[in-house]
């Protein structure tokens, strides 16, 4: 589909993609709307809607026919539900014009990565200016409600801990793309450096979610390294060793930060039935206990959490569950979550399929891994329909799905 474009333009919108999608909700929301407008109207012009019968793509418009004919009529709200309901399928469009459109090809995927590359690098540099000088290149402050929390680039928003623990692991790919770092000890060692660098930058954001979510992935990472380059596995161990290793050091060079981010993180564990994290997580059970084959309607759960009394008791309760599983279960009941993560389960299924046939191990890892840090039903942190963090989790579906087809 990218011949009908002008060669000039041709690679303009990968090289943009990180920009569009990452410093503005609203410019991430319109861009994801108009990609998948432009696919389906590529696919119209001409007349290939062969992509339609993908396995993971049926999966989709049965949760979002689900979503406009169950969930809807049955809401504490249908007309708002409504509309959220029919705007859910731009994701899985998005996904699709991702995979064999957009970056369909080697040379879009390289240029991606390569503009990812460089709007991180800005990002991680910004923050560690912030967390230096108190204001960032742009002269935003730090979280004022929470001083330890940086902003980074993006204003008032404390969050630029959960974007590189996300968009970071894209950069992962360029061994596969970038000749000089190809060799497996190069591609190693460039594939640890971007992890540490990852773990020291999302560390001083006081994000503790997305440390654990960055960590949690990085270990998976590191599973396909050693299956895939198994010549090197002592470099690769001495790798993760050296990684843990200025784990400690970081423990003594950010005390402030090792009282948020480690400290307070096991007090919280250790007494988890006690903490806000439990009380949203219980208003979060009630507010699906009141619908739980259907839910209280997409888009509803804090009007019914507000309806049920818990708003106020606690910072966050009622904002969202806090919970990809209890956001799902809440607001589309036990049937959403599962038709929902069938559409997840294909798209594994597929990568399974493909890499392991070809036993590129590296590869399959990486991929299953921005599946488990978007969807696994344990994480924690923004609601999985946020504009943005819907823009970072369905970039990536069409991104595992087009690495197989490149050429």
């Amino acid at each position: 589909m990218l011949n009908n474009i002008s060669p000039k333009f041709k690679y303009l919108l990968p090289i943009s993609l990180p920009f569009l999608l990452i410093f503005f909700r609203g410019i991430a929301d319109i861009t994801v709307l108009l990609i998948g407008l432009v696919f389906l109207y590529q696919s119209y012009k001409s007349s290939n809607w062969q992509w339609i019968k993908q396995q993971w793509f049926l999966f989709s418009l049965i949760f979002w026919l689900y979503l406009l004919l169950i969930n809807t009529p049955l809401s504490i709200n249908s007309s708002e539900s409504a509309l959220y309901s029919l705007a859910f399928i731009r994701w899985p469009l998005f996904a699709m014009a991702i995979s064999i459109w957009l970056l369909n090809n080697n040379t879009s995927q390289k240029y991606f990565l390569i503009s990812m590359a460089a709007t991180l690098l800005f990002v991680m540099l910004d923050v560690w200016w912030q967390y230096f000088f108190d204001y960032d290149f742009f002269g935003n402050p730090r979280y004022s409600l929470t001083p330890e929390r940086l902003t980074g680039p993006f204003r008032d928003n404390p969050m630029p801990g959960i974007f590189m623990a996300r968009y970071l692991f894209l950069l992962l790919y360029l061994g596969f793309f970038i000749k000089y770092i190809q060799a497996p000890t190069k591609n190693s060692a460039f594939i640890f450096l971007v992890i540490l660098l990852g773990i020291l930058s999302i560390y001083i954001t006081g994000e503790r979610m997305a440390l654990i979510i960055f960590i949690s992935g990085a270990s998976l990472v590191s599973i396909g390294l050693l299956l895939e380059y198994r010549k090197i596995r002592k470099y690769i161990y001495f790798g993760l060793l050296l990684i843990v290793s200025f784990l400690v050091i970081a423990q003594q060079a950010f005390p402030e930060l090792n009282n948020r981010m480690i400290t307070n993180l096991f007090y919280k564990l250790s007494n988890f039935s006690s903490s806000d994290y439990m009380l949203v997580f219980k208003s979060a059970y009630a507010v699906w206990m009141e619908n739980p084959i259907f839910g209280v309607g997409f888009h509803q759960y804090r009007d019914a959490c507000i309806d049920l009394g818990y708003w106020g008791t606690s910072g966050g309760v009622c904002m969202h569950p806090h919970n990809i599983s209890l956001e799902l279960l809440s607001e589309t009941g036990m049937a959403g979550f599962i038709l929902y993560y069938l559409i997840i389960i294909s798209v594994a299924s597929s990568l399974i399929k493909d890499f392991l046939h070809s036993k590129s191990w590296l590869l399959l890892f990486l991929s299953l891994n921005l599946l488990f840090i978007s969807f696994f039903p344990l994480i924690g942190g923004m609601s999985l329909f946020n504009n943005w963090v819907g823009a970072i989790v369905w970039l990536f579906v069409g991104w595992v799905l087009a690495i197989p087809k490149r050429n």
